[in-house]
């Protein structure tokens, strides 16, 4: 782990930044408008250190001000993606570090007497970043800014010395919060994936339920439409699993459940969703498969299921399974459709003597 922090595979650490990036843009409006009202109000601290220059300040605090009433507004009202949130925040942790440092750089002894402003934006910066690692880099332009004006001033000795300890102090302060904040949005996001896992997945057999079929069938369906590409449906149900659960009692029938689960884990291939829809009742969605296709798939599932004993103790039961196939086409365009079919199948082979795969009609013509 880096820097001691969860890490997900690829996919879920985009959808990482994609979510911190929109709890950030709810919450950072109002702190980066205070530390506009921040940045405006330490006129005073210019006019008591060096009047000469208060209208030169007070043109600089007026710019860097709006710019970050600009950034808070844009927070406020924009969706803005993980990049555009570090572009932003780029821009207001600069205008707040840019202004502090032109104003000392004008005022007399202004950075001997004022250096820890130059340690406030820096730090402040840790709350507009979605990954700790960014937090360096989002203050290097002010940074770069700060050791330019030192130099130009030709400011050397124990006052460069403080100002730069000051700024490398808010940076790695600010890498430290920003590090922390990380870690905890990090197992925020980790529970709820667990919480959107446990949402679609069946308790009792460890497959996908209905809910998650529901929804990835919409999408399957979608394409298969909009692409004209091959959807294949099955539809499976275990026989006499009423006079299993009768005559072995409920624990065995959840065994046997949990037989045919484990079965299709290892028998279907990675693109297919394997689903339990209710009861004795499964489905497998194919996508980029035709009729045929699924039910040979669908018919070496059921061949491998009948030749599995279900075991407990003394009983020991071979378990048959009938299949109903659908594809996708014109009269079965949505999901309904397909299920109807797949369904119609389904008793199609259980008239048939049970142990079987039917194809529905549409999935013959």
């Amino acid at each position: 782990m880096a820097f001691l922090l969860p890490t997900f595979d690829a996919a879920a650490e985009q959808r990482f930044d994609v979510w911190r990036a929109a709890r950030l843009n709810d919450a950072l409006a109002a702190p980066v408008a205070t530390g506009a009202v921040s940045l405006f109000s330490f006129l005073l601290w210019d006019w008591l250190l060096d009047p000469s220059q208060f209208l030169a300040c007070l043109m600089i605090r007026t710019i860097g001000t709006f710019i970050m009433l600009g950034c808070a507004w844009t927070f406020r009202y924009r969706r803005l993606t993980p990049r555009g949130l570090q572009a932003v925040g780029m821009m207001a942790v600069s205008a707040g570090t840019v202004t502090i440092a032109l104003t000392q750089f004008l005022l007399q002894d202004g950075f001997l007497y004022g250096p820890a402003g130059l340690a406030l934006f820096p730090t402040v910066s840790a709350v507009v970043v979605t990954r700790a690692r960014q937090a360096p880099l989002v203050n290097l332009p002010g940074l770069i800014l700060v050791l330019v004006l030192l130099w130009v001033q030709g400011i050397d000795g124990f006052t460069r010395f403080n100002v730069i300890m000051f700024v490398g102090t808010g940076i790695f302060a600010s890498f430290i919060l920003a590090l922390a904040l990380e870690h905890a949005a990090r197992y925020s996001f980790q529970l709820e994936l667990q919480l959107e896992e446990q949402a679609h997945i069946d308790p009792l057999t460890g497959i996908a339920n209905r809910r998650r079929l529901e929804q990835e069938a919409l999408a399957e369906v979608e394409r298969a439409r909009r692409f004209n590409r091959p959807l294949s449906l099955a539809v499976l149900d275990l026989d006499h699993f009423k006079s299993i659960n009768d005559r072995h009692g409920h624990p065995f029938g959840d065994k046997v459940l949990r037989a045919l689960a484990d079965i299709g884990r290892t028998s279907l291939r990675q693109t297919d969703l394997f689903a339990r829809f209710g009861g004795e009742e499964f489905v497998v969605l194919m996508p980029e498969t035709t009729a045929e296709t699924a039910a040979q798939i669908a018919d070496r599932l059921r061949t491998k299921l009948s030749s599995t004993m279900v075991t407990e103790g003394d009983v020991s039961v071979a378990v048959t399974v009938s299949v109903g196939v659908a594809t996708f086409g014109s009269g079965t365009a949505t999901m309904e459709a397909l299920m109807a079919e797949a369904d119609r199948a389904l008793y199609a082979a259980k008239d048939q003597g049970r142990d079987r795969v039917v194809i529905g009609r549409g999935g013959l013509g």
